[in-house]
This record gives structure tokens, sequence and C-alpha cells, in this order.
């Protein structure tokens, strides 16, 4: 284990503030006039005037130019002679603005011209996008020469100026890369050539799957020992933010190893954020996170901004979640900026300030997402030569069904948090986990999640949870089939399929309609319609049958009578096989569903998903509340204040005349006094008979928080 995987995480200024920006600097050399008229003072000035706490600031493009005189690479000829590293060291420091210094690798076009042994080569060869992305030239982290010079201007940089906290970027794998380094690193290390065809369920290919995400997480950590051998006691992060993606950027879960906190930037919608925020903060060794994005509408889009709406609402939810939120800039070719852009961010940034005394403490979550660093695939891919599918794709089952339950349990106001194998340890600390089409697991995850139900926990899973080993083994049956009740009869292709409600509840949730359409699952093993049979012992319930359209698995055309309904395929037969099945093991109970119905976005599958997690919390819950599902509801324990905090986001603004907040004390405490924050204002409150306090809150802004405050020693 590398040094930076063994030292506590340090806690830097940068870190304790709230309110961020990087300015992007990834400006080329041919011509003179670039960067010519960078001014550091001037952008310290902007940073001031957007209100800023603290700044990453860049001192390498991704180009390979370097903005301080270098010893190691080339420094940028338009900021030759003016050390402009150490003028926004000298700068930030005068107005009082924590600084982290920011550093990127693999990215890197001199470097890739300086030296061929050095280049990353993708398996296949570089595919042209039409995009700007065809403009970064690429090196490969497992060559020797290449470490040694990142290693070198590590020290260069970080042992000449006195910051506090470094930021790595782009320490991820572009494609898979078939240099000679890695070629040799895969028959060292597994024993085979590196294999030419994707197969998860083939052992060669899913040890070298799992040797690119170890060469990644390896090479992580040779950049932060650099830098802390360079700055003993400097913070640093890398980039997260591919971390939850496609299995060709092998970025593990692991890598958090080698950062003392996390941060990512992201570019998706409302639910990328929630996700991945809640994810980063179980993972990382510290907090706050950091949430970071564009204040542009892409990465790429230099001049349209977002609107002022959009960033509040990214910037609130970010507070919302006790989260750092950062805005990135790109320097124009001349080295200047929009100054008008900071003054939206200051004006982003000022409602927040107001809540920064407030936010921290513990994330209170009664249910836990699993999220599965061994699941960023897609067995759709099975079979493919890798050389046609070196490329990363937007998206995969598990991830999709993973963005499905988070978005339900939030709509449902049911506090929950995204958790990973760092967690199987202490998974009693939630009352319900989902695993959510888990499509690969091992045997450390199985025996974790069947002692956790054994012992009284609740757990809901979905479509291939527990059928596939990390290691390339495919079960014939479930791993956790004793604990989910239900034996695998078999898998086959199914265009549509549904799922009849056999209970008056499943009825109630899934009304007004008398089904719920299973539309066929991208990423199948063999089709996607698995076919269960109740297990011989199992204690069960059937909450739902599988019924299948006239003509089944036939799609029908003009030309046969395998159809019964020209525009649809309406079910026809009710097979009476369980679809959807509540079975009791040892002290918990598990619901399995054959179908990830958490995966789509429709009212009914979100109701229903809902409706069975909440039937599995039953009253072990900490706080309800009765609001529009638009609104985020986040809890936080502060247990030096005695405080049990609730955020209310409401953003974009929608009306919302009245929402009612029912708070459970912790055990053995009673709620004495209920505030609003951040203006301390008395709210008014009913105790039940249970201790639970009972508040009614009239039109939300855009995020309330309520404070409920106990007293007492707690039993």
């Amino acid at each position: 284990m590398q040094l930076s995987a063994q030292t506590p995480p340090v806690r830097s200024d940068y870190q304790r503030g709230w309110r961020r920006m990087l300015v992007d600097m990834e400006i080329p050399g041919w011509e003179q006039r670039f960067l010519s008229e960078f001014d550091a003072g001037a952008m310290a000035d902007l940073y001031a005037r957007a209100g800023l706490t603290s700044v990453m600031f860049a001192c390498k493009s991704l180009a390979g130019y370097c903005f301080w005189p270098a010893q190691v690479g080339p420094e940028h000829p338009g900021t030759a002679g003016r050390d402009v590293v150490g003028q926004t060291v000298a700068a930030l420091a005068e107005r009082g603005i924590a600084a982290c210094a920011y550093y990127s690798v693999i990215f890197d076009n001199w470097a890739h011209e300086h030296d061929p042994d050095w280049r990353l080569e993708p398996v296949g060869g570089r595919r042209r996008t039409g995009t700007t992305y065809d403009r970064h030239a690429l090196c490969c982290p497992n060559s020797p020469g290449y470490r040694d010079y990142v290693r070198g201007q590590i020290a260069d940089l970080y042992g000449r100026y006195d910051v506090g906290a470094a930021f790595c970027d782009m320490s991820f794998w572009p494609a898979v890369c078939g240099c000679r380094h890695c070629r040799d690193r895969c028959r060292s290390e597994i024993g085979a050539e590196l294999p030419a065809t994707i197969d998860w369920t083939d052992a060669t290919w899913c040890a070298f799957a799992a040797a690119r995400e170890r060469w990644i997480a390896e090479f992580q950590g040779l950049v932060t020992d650099a830098m802390r051998a360079a700055r003993p006691g400097i913070a640093v992060h890398h980039n997260f933010a591919l971390g939850p993606v496609h299995w060709v950027q092998g970025v593990p879960f692991a890598v958090t190893e080698h950062s003392d906190f996390l941060g990512g930037d992201l570019y998706g919608d409302a639910t990328e954020q929630l996700v991945v925020t809640k994810l980063m903060g179980n993972l990382s060794r510290s907090r706050p996170v950091e949430f970071m994005s564009f204040g542009t509408v892409s990465y790429s889009e230099h001049v349209r901004l977002k609107t002022a709406e959009r960033m509040r609402s990214q910037a609130l939810a970010a507070t919302a979640e006790s989260s750092a939120c950062m805005f990135i800039d790109g320097i124009d070719p001349l080295g200047t900026a929009n100054a008008r852009l900071y003054d939206r961010v200051g004006a982003t940034f000022d409602p927040v300030t107001a809540f920064e005394p407030h936010l921290g403490g513990e994330p209170v979550e009664d249910v836990a997402v699993y999220f599965s660093d061994a699941s960023k695939v897609d067995f759709g891919e099975n079979g493919a030569p890798l050389a046609e599918r070196n490329v990363r794709a937007d998206s995969y089952p598990h991830l999709e069904a993973v963005r499905g339950a988070c978005r339900a349990l939030q709509r449902a106001h049911v506090p929950f948090g995204v958790l990973t194998r760092r967690q199987l340890g202490e998974l009693e600390r939630w009352r319900v986990l989902v695993l959510p089409n888990v499509v690969r697991m091992d045997a450390e995850e199985v025996a974790a999640v069947s002692a956790y139900v054994r012992a009284g926990g609740r757990v809901y899973a979905s479509g291939y949870s527990s059928l596939v080993e990390t290691r390339g083994v495919r079960h014939d049956d479930f791993m956790l089939g004793d604990v989910f009740g239900v034996e695998l009869a078999g898998e086959e292709v199914g265009r549509v399929a549904y799922a009849t409600p056999a209970t008056e509840r499943m009825r109630a949730l899934t009304d007004p309609q008398r089904e719920l359409s299973w539309d066929a699952p991208r990423g199948s093993l063999a089709g996607g319609l698995l076919r269960l049979r109740p297990r011989a012992g199992a204690v069960t319930q059937t909450l739902a049958t599988l019924s299948l359209p006239y003509g089944h698995p036939h799609l029908g055309d003009m030309d046969d009578r395998e159809w019964a309904s020209v525009h649809c395929s309406p079910p026809w037969t009710d097979t009476g096989e369980p679809a959807i099945v509540r079975a009791r093991f040892g002290a918990g109970e598990t619901i399995y569903s054959a179908h990830d119905v958490e995966r789509q976005q429709f009212d009914v599958n979100e109701r229903l998903f809902a409706g069975l997690v909440g039937d599995l919390l039953g009253d072990a819950w900490t706080v309800r509340c009765e609001t529009r599902p638009d609104v985020w509801v986040s809890v936080f324990d502060h247990a030096d204040r005695r405080t049990r905090r609730i955020a209310l986001l409401n953003s974009p603004a929608a009306l919302v005349p009245r929402t009612t907040l029912r708070i459970r004390p912790p055990v053995g405490a009673r709620f004495e006094a209920v505030q609003e924050l951040p203006s301390g204002r008395p709210l008014a409150f009913e105790t039940e008979a249970d201790g639970t306090a009972r508040v009614t809150l009239g039109t939300l802004p855009e995020l309330t928080m309520v404070a409920a405050r106990w007293g007492g020693e707690q039993a």
C-alpha cells in the first residue's frame, strides 16, 4: 500500500471554505499574444468581487505548458518570465482567499510529443470524434519515463510554493491502452496477453479490467505521494468526476484512499449532482466534498452562460447537501476574463453565505442505495471486439438503476445515502439496503448482505443482483437466492412483459394501472427476461406475477399472427410465476424484483419502488415530510449542538403553500425547541406521544433549514 493510503486525511483552509472557483487556462503556446494580458492581481480582484472563500488556480495546462519558471517541462511562452503561479499565490494571500494549486496528468500534448515512449496507444487506434476532444494528446500512466517526468514536475512545482491544497486532474484512462508497457504488465500480472474481446463472464477479461483499475489507483497514489513529499502537510485531492462512469475510464472507488477529500466536475442534471454528492459524502476521507461545474452551459462552450436560475439551483443544492460549490470559468486566449460572470457568481453565492455556519454534521440516512464499483459494465458488450468498443459509454444498466432509485427516494422524501463496499462492515447503520441491479458481486458482498438480513436488516434487490461474480463466473442461480426466496428458472428474450399485482397493497401502489410494464432492459446476458420460481422451504409472499403479451416471445409482423394489437403488445397470459417477491430470511426481510422497476422514470415506477422500500422501512423512519415531490429533503445530525437539521430545497422555486415535517429525536432524547435557520426564528411544533415533533411550514423559499434541538443526556 502506498503512503498516501496510510496517512490520516489533511484538512486545509481551502477545504474549510464553501464558495469556490477555478479558472481553466487551456491555452496553447503558438500565438505570441496568447496569455499576454493575464494579470494575477486583476484575477484575484475578480475572485474577491465574487465573494469567494477558496480558489483553485491553474499551474499547468492540458497542452502541457507550465505557468511557473519550470525546471521540468516547458513554461508557457505567453507567461514566460512572469511566474504566474507565484504571483497568484501572493495575490490570493493578500485578499485572504484560500488557495489550491491545480495540476494535470495524462492529457499532455507537450509530453506526448517529447517522448514517443510516453504515449498512450489506444487499442484499435485513436478515434477522431469531430469534437474539441481531438485536440488532446495522451500519455500512458504505465510508462516509467512519463512517471519520472510527473514526479520531477510535481517536486519542482509544489516544492517551490507554499500552498495548503493540491488538485490533480485527468488521472483516468481515456481509452484502453495497448502500449508495450501496458502489455508487459498484463503478461506479468495476469499471465496472459491483453484480451482482444470484451466478456464480463470471462476470467481473463475480468482480471485485465481489474488490473487497469489497480494501475490507475497506483498512479494516483504516486501523484499524491509526490505532492506530499514536495510539500509536507498539503491536502491533496484528485478529480473524482469519472469515478462513477463506464469501465473504460478505469477509475475504481479505491482511488479515494489517495485523496484527503473528494470533489469532481459534473455536467449532467440535478439527479447526477444528487447521486454523486451523496456518493462522495460516504466515500470521502473527510468532508465537505466539492461539487464543481462550469459557469458556461458546458466545458466546451466559452461564452454562453448558464442561466442565473440554474447556477443558483446548483449552489443551493450543494448547500442543502453540506457540500462546497465551485464554478469554473475559462480564460480568454489573451488572458482576460468576463467580469460579469464573477458578478453572477457573487450573486449566486450571496444567499448561501448565511447558511454556512450551520452546515456540516453527520448525514442521517434511513435507506442506503448500494453503488457497486464492479458493476460499471454492460453485459451487452460481451463478445464485442475491444478495438471497436474502446470508447466511453454515456451510461450502463447499474448506473441507470442507481439514478432511478435515488430520484424516487428523493421525490418520496426518504432520507437516504449512497454507499459502497467500504461500508460492508457497518450495514447495520441503515434500516434498508437497496441493491439496484447490481450486475456483479463478489463473495464478500454476498456474505455481508446475507449476514445483514439474517440479523434483521431489510433489502430491496432487482435484476441481475448476485447472479454474476466479479471474477467472471455466471452462476445458474442467484448467490443470494436463499435470501431472496426465489430461484432463477431461466432467462429469455422478452421485448415487453408485465408485472400483475397479486396483493391489495400492490394494486394500490400501481393504481390506476392494472399492470406494470416491463420494457426490455439494455445490457442483458441472454435476453433480459428473468423467469423465477419459489425456492423450496422459503417463507415468501408473491407481490406480483409475470404476465406476457400474446405471441410471446415474438414481436409479430404483417406476415404472422403473433400479435393482438397493431400499436402495442398488451398483457395476455398471466403465468402465475412470481415476478416481485417478499421473503423472510433470519430476522430480516427482502423484496426482490426480477425487473429493475426503479430504473425507469415514470410516475408509477417511482411510486411502486418508493412504496416497496417504505414497506420494508415500516415505522423505523427518522423524518417524514409532506410536500411537493420536487422538494429535496436532506437530514443531518449535529451531536455537538444537540441538533437534528433538515434542509428543504425548493429550487427552481415553485409554489409550495404548506409543508408538514415529522421529526423523531435520537433515542432517549426529546426535542425542546425547533427553529428556522439561519434566522433562529422559533417555530411552533407539536410533540406526539412517541416524542416526534410535528412542524407545519408555510410557503417555502428556495432553501429552508429547520433545526430541531434536543436537551438532556441521551439514554
